[in-house]
C-alpha cells in the first residue's frame, strides 16, 4: 500500500468520527501523491472522498466539482461501485441545491449500477435520494413509494442511517400529504432509531456526539412541530427534551428524574407501539436474512448445500419484502383513517345551569368557556345574571405553536415569558376584559379545551399584572361540577405521603421532609399547620396509602416524583417511598381511592397534565376516585421553591377563618411572587441553561433574559404558576 492508501485510509477514519477538516487535509494530500504515481483508482477514491466530505460541510458546489472529476476516472477505470457512490453525492448535492430534476437523473443512475452489481447499500441510499427529489417536486406518490422501497433494504442491510432518513423522509411526506397521524408515526421512528446510533456512540467525544447530533437534529423538530399542531404538546416536549444536553437537567425537579442519557426514546402510543412492533418484527426478519445471504454472497465458492439455501433464502427474502409491503399498506389505511378528527364542541346547552349555580358561590365568581377551532378560539362568558361569546381570529395550530413556545419559556427562570405571555392573554382575555369589570368579577372558573389545559393561566400578563395579581382562578371538568358548591370542614386534618431519597432514574428531594412537617402535625406542638400523620419514604406504600385514606382524611398533600408518559397510562406513574410505582392504569380502576377527601394536593410535577387523547392526567383521574379539589402541577417544578409555596397555602388558609382554599393558593402563589416568602439561601433561583434561547420547537424570536431581583428569587413564574386549583374551589 502507497503512501496515497494510507493518508486515503486516515481521512476515512476522520470522516466516519466526523472530523471532516483533518478528513479533507489527508485527501488532498492523498490526491497530490496519486497523481504524481498516476495512480487512477487511488486518484478517484481521493476525489470521491473529497466530494463526500464537502457534501458533509455544506459546500455543495465543491462536493458536485469533485465529485464530477472522481466520476470521469471511476467510468473510465470501470470503478462500478465507486461510481454507484460517487452518484449518490452528486444526487444529494444537487437536491440542496435546488437542482431537483439533476438529483433524479444522478440517483437514477446510482440505483441501475446497484442493482446490476447488487450493491444494497447504494441501492436503499439512491433510492432516498430520489425520494427527497421527488418531495420536493410535490410528486408525493412517487415519494413515498421510493422511501418504502428504501426502507425495506435499510433494514435488510442494517443500514440505521439509511433507515432513520427513509423515515425522516416519510414523517415530511405525509405531513404535506394532510396526514398527521402517519406522519406522527414515522416520525417517532425515525426520531428513535437516531437515538439508537446516539446510544451507541456514547462513548465517543462530546465533540463527536454534538457533531452527529447537529447533523441529525431536524427530524426532532419536525416532527415536535406536527405534535404541536396536532395539540399533542406533551409529546412534543418530551421530543425536544431528547435535543436537550446534560447541564438542561440541573433543577432539583419532582418528576421521575428526567434522565438526560442517551437511552431515552420518544414514547409511543399504545396505537403506534402496536404497529412499531410488527414494523420491528417484520424488519428483523429482514434483516436476519439480509445478513446471512450476504454472508454467503461474499464466499468465493459455495458448497451444493449452501448453493440451494441461498436459493432458499433468494426466496425467503422475497416473501419478506412483500410482507413489509403489506405492512406498509396496512400500516396507511390504519392511520389515515385516524387522521384529521375533527374537534367537537361540547354541548354548551348543557352548562347553562352553571349561571344558577353561580349565585350560590362567593361573589364575583363567574365561568369561563372555551373552544379552539381550527380558525378561531371562541369563548362563552357566563355570571349569575348574562352570558356572552367572545371570538378570536386564529388558526388552531397557529394558536397551538404560541402555547408551546410560551411553556418552553415559562419553565426556564432565565427567560423573560412577559411578551409571549402578553400576546397569550390578547387572544384568550383581552376580549372580555371590559367585561369582567363589569360584571365585578373576582374568581374566573375556567373549562378548558384542547391545548388550553397546557396553559398557565395565572401566569398570563396584560403588559401590566400577571392575572393572578388581578383574579382567582380555577379549573372545571365534568368530574368536579357536581360538586362546586359543597362546603369543606372549617377545622382540617391531613394526611401527608413523601419521598425524600433518590432511586434509580429519580433525584433526592431535600426539601419534602421539611415541607410535611411543615404542614402536618403528628403530635402536639411539633409546628405542623394541620394536625393528622405522615408517611415517608419506606412507610409510604400503595397499601399504607390505601389504609390510610380509608380514614378519610380531609385534606391528603402527596410530595413525590411523578412520571408523566403521553399516551402510556401503564407507563405514567407517582413514585411511592418504597420505590414502587402507582400508575395512572392503576388509579383508573381503583375503587374511591379519594373518597371524602376535600382536598388533594399533588406536590409533584405534570399532574394537571394529560395528552388530551390516550391518557388523562392524574389531577383529573383522582377527582374521578372522589377528590372534591385537587391542587396540581403543569410542568417539572423545583423542589425547594415549592417545599415553601405548599406550607405558605396551608398556613394562610388555617390562620384566616373562612379564606376559601382557592384565595389561599392565590395568596401563596402572590408572596413568592413578590418575594413575601423565600429561602435563606436562594439557590434555585439563578440556575438554568444559557441566558438567552430560540424557541426550539419553532425557530421564533429570543425570549430576553428575565430580570433577577435578590428580594423577590422566585418572583418568575416557572416557580409559581404550574400549580392551579381543579374543582370546588371553596
Amino acid at each position: 500500500m502507497n503512501e496515497g492508501w494510507i493518508l486515503i485510509d486516515m481521512g476515512t477514519t476522520y470522516g466516519d468520527l466526523g472530523e471532516y477538516d483533518a478528513a479533507i487535509a489527508s485527501y488532498e494530500q492523498a490526491l497530490v501523491l496519486q497523481r504524481k504515481i498516476k495512480d487512477r483508482r487511488g486518484e478517484g477514491r481521493a476525489l470521491a472522498n473529497l466530494g463526500w466530505c464537502y457534501l458533509h460541510v455544506k459546500q455543495y458546489e465543491e462536493a458536485i466539482s469533485y465529485s464530477e472529476q472522481a466520476l470521469v476516472i471511476q467510468q473510465d477505470i470501470k470503478d462500478r461501485p465507486g461510481g454507484g457512490e460517487t452518484l449518490n453525492v452528486l444526487g444529494d448535492a444537487a437536491s440542496r441545491l435546488g437542482q431537483y430534476e439533476k438529483s433524479i437523473g444522478y440517483q437514477r443512475q446510482a440505483l441501475s449500477i446497484a442493482r446490476e452489481i447488487n450493491d444494497r447499500l447504494v441501492e436503499s441510499r439512491a433510492l432516498n435520494g430520489l425520494s427527497d427529489a421527488y418531495f420536493n417536486l410535490r410528486q408525493y406518490e412517487t415519494a413515498i413509494s421510493s422511501a418504502e422501497q428504501a426502507l425495506a433494504i435499510s433494514r435488510e442491510v442494517k443500514d440505521r442511517d439509511a433507515e432513520s432518513v427513509g423515515l425522516s423522509g416519510l414523517m415530511d411526506t405525509w405531513r404535506a400529504y394532510g396526514k398527521p397521524s402517519l406522519a406522527i408515526f414515522y416520525g417517532k421512528q425515525a426520531v428513535n432509531t437516531i437515538q439508537s446510533i446516539r446510544s451507541d456512540i456514547g462513548g465517543l467525544s462530546q465533540n463527536l456526539q454534538h457533531s452527529f447530533l447537529s447533523d441529525n437534529e431536524k427530524p426532532y423538530h419536525t416532527l415536535a412541530g406536527i405534535l404541536i399542531a396536532e395539540g399533542r404538546l406533551a409529546e412534543a416536549e418530551q421530543v425536544l427534551a431528547l435535543l436537550k444536553e446534560e447541564e438542561y437537567f440541573q433543577f432539583i425537579r419532582r418528576d421521575a428524574g428526567e434522565d438526560a442519557s442517551l437511552n431515552r426514546r420518544a414514547d409511543l402510543t399504545p396505537d403506534e407501539a402496536e404497529y412499531a412492533n410488527r414494523y420491528r418484527e417484520i424488519g428483523d426478519r429482514l434483516m436476519a436474512i439480509g445478513v446471512e445471504r450476504s454472508e454467503l454472497l461474499e464466499k468465493k465458492t459455495l458448497t451444493v448445500e449452501q448453493s440451494e439455501h441461498l436459493v432458499q433464502l433468494e426466496r425467503d427474502l422475497e416473501v419478506s419484502n412483500q410482507a413489509f409491503d403489506h405492512f406498509l399498506v396496512g400500516l396507511t389505511q390504519h392511520f389515515s383513517a385516524r387522521a384529521d378528527v375533527t374537534r367537537r364542541i361540547d354541548d354548551l346547552r348543557e352548562t347553562q345551569g352553571i349561571m344558577e349555580d353561580l349565585r350560590d358561590l362567593p361573589t364575583g365568581t363567574v365561568a369561563v368557556y372555551t373552544w379552539v377551532g381550527d380558525d378561531k378560539f371562541r369563548a362563552i362568558l357566563r355570571t349569575p345574571d348574562a352570558q356572552k361569546a367572545y371570538e378570536y381570529p386564529i388558526k388552531a395550530a397557529d394558536l397551538n405553536r404560541k402555547i408551546d413556545e410560551f411553556r418552553e419559556v415559562v419553565q426556564d427562570p432565565t427567560l423573560d415569558p412577559r411578551p409571549l405571555a402578553r400576546e397569550l392573554y390578547n387572544i384568550l382575555i383581552a376580549g372580555m376584559a371590559d367585561d369582567l369589570r363589569q360584571a365585578g368579577a373576582q374568581t374566573l372558573m375556567w373549562s378548558l379545551d384542547g391545548t388550553l389545559r397546557y396553559v398557565p393561566l395565572a401566569a398570563l400578563f396584560d403588559g401590566k399584572q400577571y392575572l393572578i395579581e388581578q383574579y382567582r382562578l380555577s379549573v372545571m371538568t365534568l368530574a368536579s361540577n357536581a360538586r362546586l358548591k359543597d362546603r369543606p370542614d372549617q377545622k382540617w386534618r391531613a394526611a401527608g405521603f413523601g419521598v425524600t431519597r433518590g432511586s434509580e432514574g429519580t433525584s433526592a428531594l431535600p426539601s419534602v421532609s421539611g415541607e410535611l412537617t411543615g404542614i402536618i402535625s403528628t403530635r402536639p406542638g411539633d409546628g405542623g399547620v394541620l394536625s393528622g400523620e405522615i408517611k415517608l419514604d419506606d412507610q409510604f406504600t400503595q397499601e399504607s396509602m390505601r389504609q390510610t385514606l380509608l380514614k378519610r382524611y380531609p385534606v391528603v398533600h402527596i410530595a413525590s416524583h411523578f412520571h408523566f408518559q403521553p399516551g402510556n397510562d401503564t407507563d405514567s406513574f407517582l413514585l411511592l417511598g418504597s420505590g414502587a410505582h402507582l400508575t395512572l392504569a392503576e388509579l383508573k380502576t381503583s375503587a374511591n381511592l379519594f373518597g371524602g377527601v376535600q382536598l388533594l394536593t399533588l406536590s409533584a410535577c405534570n399532574t394537571g397534565v394529560g395528552d388530551g387523547a390516550e391518557v388523562e392526567g392524574f389531577g383529573t383521574l383522582a377527582q374521578r376516585q372522589g377528590a372534591k379539589a385537587v391542587v396540581a402541577s403543569l410542568w417539572p417544578v423545583a423542589d425547594a421553591s415549592t417545599s415553601l409555596l405548599m406550607q405558605a397555602f396551608y398556613r394562610i388558609r388555617e390562620s384566616s377563618p373562612g379564606m376559601t382554599k382557592l384565595e389561599a393558593l392565590r395568596e401563596s402563589q402572590l408572596r413568592l411572587l413578590h418575594g413575601d416568602v423565600q429561602l435563606k439561601a436562594a439557590a434555585e433561583s439563578n440556575r438554568g441553561v444559557a441566558s438567552k434561547r430560540k424557541s426550539s420547537a419553532t425557530g421564533g424570536p429570543e425570549a430576553p433574559s428575565f430580570p433577577f431581583s435578590a428580594n423577590a428569587p422566585h418572583a418568575h413564574p416557572y416557580y409559581w404558576a404550574p400549580f392551579f386549583l381543579m374543582g370546588n374551589c371553596l
